[in-house]
């Protein structure tokens, strides 16, 4: 045993150079699997347990308009209902003193922040709010800088300064760069002068009896927005939410298994590299082979002592990655728990991601090094010594002869032995190869992924024949929209969409729907010049559809329940029960955001069955915009003139059409930003493996560079031998890697677009990706040539022709 741990040492610690890039080669895929799988972990466990504290709701209703506190005894009274709570948001103007120009943000009162019974807001600093001051959100305070001080409002009564008294974090808060507000939270004793009349709510908090279910849960939202409708209350938003889950678990679901599958690649890859290690160390043990068996030992011994190798190999590399890896892992989960208001708390450590990396990091070199292993400890006593272990193999085939040929015709001396030490070792230089080949396919079809994005928010931006949309907190008269827009520079064209609450059943059924906060009825002009999405089968709204009961549907929720152009659906408006026929389905870019989905009908008919004529829920608005900084300042100027009009804009649903799409870049950055950072890590294990390849190679031509430098050859030519050969690795998996993700890149990337962000993607290839991606993989090829090329310059002529 003392002998065979003697052997153990001796390879390792005499092969330091190739030990260590063993180890770094298995430490980067385990430091993959760690840092994404303990991210996942951890990320989704804070979710979940943040959103069981806040005491979820099982049915969120944001109403149209305001209620009396005295209806709430009706919606205990309906047959599930458990407890039911209330809060009022109010779209606001406000401004820092000092300021001149209003901005609109959001008021939220709760009636008794003591008595909170559901999605609880929790107090971050300060105090709560009270007769005298407010509190501003966490993700507000933040993105905003306001954390302290004083803040002018707009009331009813005029300009009134109220001072933040404290910091509270709310569970359901748009983070500001994809679109959020500027939230503020107030008493009820301030509701008045915002104009909220005293007992009154806008949006309602309810819990169903246990056992919860999701089906239950929808039948008794069904029945109370039937009594709300009956009350002449409209319901803008319905939210259901799993009251173990998380809402924003929808969000994650697409890339954590995209990013587990990716991690789990960088682990097969850098085992890839092991095999590689492993073949070529058992190629130049083969006399040593023969010589322990020629001692007696067995094949079984000489097994073990290679593996044995491995294992400790696997054990240093976990050591080393873990870590890092959990560190990375924590503090990943940390920035994107910020996205969801989520308190990160102290440092925590992901036991199913150690577990991982242990079973990861320890099978899979065992795994990859095993048949070179035992094939070399399967070879006989004769075998294993007449072998000469570094084995020149090149050039007795026609394709060698064939690179030889071409080499010697078209390229210079040093640049043609350069391409024949890359197909010297066939076995090595495609192991060698396949790795960097996958970092090129991923990152042409990542970039795709993105030019993909781009260009379909591109079109749907192209779709939206506006430059401003704006909500009302209540549907307002036409006219004087009309009047108010019309006096702001600028205003060519206005068009007056409404919306409406609204039920479908199929087959007496309740239709699940894809939004996230359900679905609504948004009707425009059956001749509509302002928006038309893309239709993937039947038609959009035409002139002749005023007056009819026809419905453009999503494709998602087209899906989900098998509806197709054609097909009749029962619609509830109010009171009125009828069939509607679904003409067109159009691609809903929401996908898995936190929406409200439309369903499109003629204005025309919705205004003839609900009698409400000349009011309007939006006005789009357009007028020529140059860029981003010209679109703000119309859009302020709009709401200064409506503020002065005493109109109510609403926060939610008002915005400008070029924000509107950086909003969504912006939602879309931290999946794509942390793909192509994997990929990168990938292309790095590639550069790894490519330097392990060049080193393992000098070791096995130490002789030849010793002949070399013998008959005169300079440590400068020597060099740039071996730095040639691994540039020539660099531009074969290049040029290998385009076709490939040519070809894979359009089905990859739509399906990562409907996997990670729920949309179908206009599909487009980055050829300028081509070009970056020859850049990074020649500059990884070059670092890791480096060393191996510089090591093979310091080896003296007696050294290596004493080997």
């Amino acid at each position: 045993m003392n002998t065979l741990w003697y052997k153990v040492w001796a390879d390792l610690w005499l092969t330091k150079s190739r030990t260590a890039l063993a180890i770094i080669s298995i430490a980067a895929g385990v430091c993959c699997v760690g840092t994404l799988f303990g991210m996942i972990d951890l990320l989704l466990g804070k979710m979940d347990a943040a959103h069981r504290q806040s005491q979820p709701s099982h049915i969120n209703l944001i109403l149209r308009n305001d209620a009396d506190i005295s209806l709430l005894e009706q919606v205990k009274a309906i047959p599930g209902v458990a407890d039911v709570d209330t809060m009022t948001p109010q779209s606001v103007h406000f401004r820092q003193l000092g300021e001149t120009d209003w901005r609109l943000g959001t008021l939220i009162i709760r009636p008794d922040y003591d008595n909170q019974h559901f999605d609880k807001t929790a107090l971050q600093s300060g105090n709560w709010p009270s007769a005298d001051q407010i509190a501003i959100e966490n993700l507000s305070a933040l993105s905003s800088g306001i954390q302290s001080g004083d803040i002018e409002f707009e009331t009813i009564h005029g300009p009134q300064i109220l001072p933040i008294g404290g910091i509270v974090r709310h569970p359901f808060v748009k983070p500001p760069k994809f679109g959020g507000q500027v939230h503020f939270f107030a008493g009820a004793a301030q509701a008045a002068q915002f104009g909220i009349a005293a007992h009154s709510f806008r949006q309602l908090l309810v819990q169903i009896a246990d056992p919860y279910g999701s089906e239950t849960a929808r039948s008794v939202a069904n029945q109370i927005r039937s009594l709300l409708t009956a009350q002449h209350i409209g319901v803008n938003v319905t939210l259901l939410q799993d009251p173990e889950q998380h809402w924003g678990r929808p969000f994650l679901a697409g890339i954590n298994g995209v990013l587990q599958v990716m991690a789990l690649v960088s682990l097969a890859l850098a085992s890839v590299l092991i095999l590689n290690t492993v073949s070529a160390h058992i190629t130049q043990q083969t006399d040593q082979i023969g010589v322990m068996k020629a001692l007696g030992a067995g094949t079984k011994t000489i097994a073990q002592l290679y593996l044995l190798e491995i294992l400790l190999l696997a054990l240093l590399a976990i050591v080393l990655a873990m870590p890092p890896a959990l560190a990375a892992a924590y503090f990943s989960s940390c920035r994107l728990l910020a996205l969801f208001n989520i308190a990160c708390g102290e440092f925590a450590v992901s036991v199913p991601a150690v577990v991982y990396m242990l079973l990861g990091g320890l099978l899979a070199p065992v795994l990859a090094a095993l048949i070179p292993i035992l094939r070399g400890a399967a070879l006989t006593v004769r075998v294993a010594i007449a072998s000469y272990g570094v084995g020149a193999d090149f050039g007795y085939n026609r394709f060698d002869l064939y690179i030889e040929k071409f080499g010697a015709r078209f390229l210079p001396t040093l640049s043609a032995a350069a391409l024949g030490n890359l197909f010297r070792r066939k076995a090595r230089l495609v192991l060698t190869q396949s790795v960097l080949i996958v970092a090129g396919v991923m990152f042409l079809v990542l970039t795709s992924l993105i030019a993909s994005l781009n260009l379909t928010l591109d079109r749907e931006m192209a779709r939206s024949r506006y430059a401003v949309r704006l909500g009302f907190s209540t549907d307002q008269p036409e006219q004087k929209i009309r009047d108010i827009a019309t006096a702001v520079a600028g205003t060519e064209n206005i068009e007056f969409w409404q919306r409406s609450s609204m039920q479908i059943t199929k087959d007496g059924l309740a239709l699940p729907q894809k939004g996230s906060l359900g679905m609504q009825m948004l009707a425009l002009p059956a001749n509509s010049s302002m928006y038309q999405p893309l239709i993937e089968s039947g038609r959009w709204l035409q002139a002749g559809d005023a007056g009819e009961r026809v419905l453009v549907l999503s494709a998602d929720t087209a899906a989900l329940n098998g509806v197709r152009a054609g097909d009749s659906l029962d619609v509830a408006l109010g009171t009125d029960h009828e069939k509607w026929q679904v003409v067109g389905i159009y691609r809903w870019l929401a996908g898995n955001s936190y929406a409200v989905e439309p369903a499109y009908a003629p204005l025309e008919t919705l205004r003839r069955i609900t009698h409400s004529r000349e009011m309007a829920s939006f006005a789009l608005l357009d007028m020529p915009v140059a860029d981003l900084n010209q679109e703000a300042d119309y859009l302020r100027n709009l709401q200064q003139r409506f503020q002065d009009q005493g109109v109510q804009l609403d926060v939610y649903t008002t915005l400008a059409k070029l924000e509107q799409g950086q909003f969504a870049r912006n939602q879309f950055k931290p999946v794509l930003n942390t793909l192509l950072g994997l990929a990168c890590m990938i292309a790095a294990v590639g550069g790894i493996g490519l330097s392990g390849t060049l080193a393992i190679s000098v070791l096995q031509r130490i002789r030849e560079i010793g002949v070399l430098r013998a008959i005169g050859a300079p440590s400068k030519v020597v060099f740039r031998m071996f730095l040639l050969e691994g540039l020539l690795h660099g531009v074969m998996a290049w040029f290998l890697s385009i076709p490939l993700a040519y070809l894979a890149a359009e089905p990859l990337a739509k399906q990562l677009g409907q996997t990670m962000l729920g949309i179908q993607l206009d599909f487009s290839f980055d050829f300028w990706a081509i070009l970056y991606w020859l850049i990074i993989v020649l500059t990884v090829a070059w670092i890791a040539a480096f060393w191996p090329a510089r090591k093979a310059t310091q080896l003296s002529i007696r050294d290596c022709l004493g080997h």
